[in-house]
């Protein structure tokens, strides 16, 4: 039970919170409650699509592989094309967790997977309409600066991470 709680203290956090509130607040919180469940429906086909995307790389792409093109031996040219990768990617970060965690199982290093995730508030393709209406000057910046943040942010997130052991073998657990 101690375990139980230790691994899931957040979400039986929330689920306290609202037992606590609906007895305050009944309506409200059966309105929140209501309103969670329609965005989880809303949320659950993108869910779903990218978790079986990560299922389909676990399997399909190999660690080599992984270790080629996103893995210690890749250097800042690695981090830079995890930046890169980054920008390509579109929906909601929190659903892509599960896919930098395929490619940390198959042997990507911490600094690649930063990089993607810090070089994801560009969106390539948003950038044209971006720039229509802030400029081209302004969203030029905006992604040198962003780009530049997310290799300093990946090689940051490794020292800090292998500094406090806490490695690509330690967030399997």
């Amino acid at each position: 039970m101690r375990n139980l709680f230790k691994k899931h203290w957040f979400e039986i956090s929330i689920a306290i919170a609202y037992v606590v509130l609906f007895f305050v607040y009944p309506s409200k919180t059966t309105g929140a409650f209501l309103e969670g469940i329609r965005l989880l429906v809303q949320m659950l086909p993108i869910f779903l699509c990218v978790t079986l995307f990560s299922g389909f790389l676990s399997v399909f792409l190999s660690p080599k592989m992984v270790q080629r093109l996103m893995g210690k031996e890749t250097g800042i040219k690695g981090v830079i094309s995890g930046a890169l990768l980054g920008t390509l990617i579109v929906g909601p970060l929190w659903i892509l967790f599960p896919l930098y965690k395929t490619f940390m199982n198959k042997g990507a290093r911490l600094a690649v997977v930063g990089a993607m995730i810090g070089a994801f508030a560009i969106k390539t393709p948003w950038i044209p309409y971006a720039a229509g209406f802030l400029g081209w000057p302004f969203i030029l910046i905006s992604v040198i600066m962003i780009m530049a943040y997310a290799v300093v942010e990946g090689y940051v997130m490794e020292k800090v991470m292998s500094k406090g052991k806490m490695g690509a073998s330690k967030s399997n657990q």
